[in-house]
């Protein structure tokens, strides 16, 4: 997030915008990039359990129906619903490892119904 606080405020400062509000404007992009990136690192990370078939899955230690396991590419996105609201996570490669990546194939695969 910092880096692309960083290269927003660089194509800020490179675009044909007049010198007036490019400065301040690149500060502003700078300085959100480095608050939204204090912001992610402060973030706990959320316990995410997924037992056999008869036990719920559980994320933040609430059980969640409707777990499904969506693969875009090198991207995982993990969604579910606990009464009317929705969840999703989001990882990224160098987020999860790739024996993690497999482990939760796995597990949402042998929980999924077949049609």
């Amino acid at each position: 997030m910092l880096l692309l606080g960083l290269l927003a405020a660089a194509a800020l400062l490179n675009c044909e915008l007049d010198a007036r509000p490019a400065w301040p404007a690149a500060l502003l992009a700078a300085a959100w990039g480095a608050i939204l990136a204090w912001q992610d690192a402060r973030r706990p990370p959320r316990p995410l359990l997924v037992p056999p078939s008869p036990a719920p899955a559980t994320v933040d230690g609430i059980a969640v129906d409707a777990l499904e396991l969506l693969e875009r590419g090198p991207l995982l996105v993990l969604r579910w619903r606990t009464g009317k609201r929705r969840g999703q996570l989001l990882f990224w490669p160098d987020t999860l490892p790739r024996a993690r990546r497999r482990e939760l194939r796995l597990a949402v695969r042998a929980r999924a119904v077949s049609r």
